[in-house]
């Protein structure tokens, strides 16, 4: 450390950590109460940190708040509108306890941009895919799903969705064939 700045910025390093590790201390002993107020303080001390985010929202998961898990996502992009992890934190909070097609829509389009900015976007685009699936995007999804196994070879969850939207496809074309055939 060879500036003020640096100082500084190596002292709120050093705070953040221990009340961090102090934060998952407490989740660990069922102090929750507790455990919220210490990563408030983590969040005023460094509010860019995603981890804050995701912890305070994995704590309202955990009790049910999806709500409160939803602004917590929402608190974490104001502060750091470029982190991929909280997009997809919340475009995983949208899609808890049965998502209408509004909130996979929503979903859809958090995961996009938690794939513009991530560093290793496999598994968002793994989640982007199950929700053109969901959605019925089939055509989509195809295309989408060859460019994933040019990606990821070796990934047998993508080979399965896309025998499942093969298998949509393939139904559809029976029950129209079906209506057809008893006409």
């Amino acid at each position: 450390v060879e500036t003020i700045s640096e100082g500084v910025a190596a002292y709120r390093d050093q705070e953040w950590t221990k009340i961090y590790n102090k934060t998952v201390d407490y989740i660990q002993k069922g102090k929750i109460d507790i455990a919220k107020e210490k990563i408030e303080t983590a969040i005023l001390i460094f509010p860019k940190k995603e981890e804050n985010y995701l912890t305070l929202a994995a704590i309202h998961m955990q009790n049910n708040d999806i709500d409160a898990a939803l602004k917590t996502a929402n608190r974490g992009l104001d502060a750091n509108d470029e982190s991929s992890i909280l997009y997809e934190l919340k475009a995983d909070i949208l899609l808890q306890n049965n998502p209408d097609i509004s909130k996979m829509e929503s979903s859809k389009e958090l995961y996009q941009i938690a794939i513009k900015y991530s560093d290793n976007s496999g598994p968002i685009k793994i989640k982007l895919l199950n929700i053109y699936i969901e959605l019925g995007h089939n055509k989509h999804a195809i295309d989408f799903a060859d460019d994933l196994l040019n990606q990821y070879p070796n990934d047998p969850n993508i080979y399965y969705n896309v025998g499942v939207v093969y298998l949509r496809m393939a139904k559809e074309i029976q029950d129209r064939s079906k209506i057809k055939y008893n006409k």
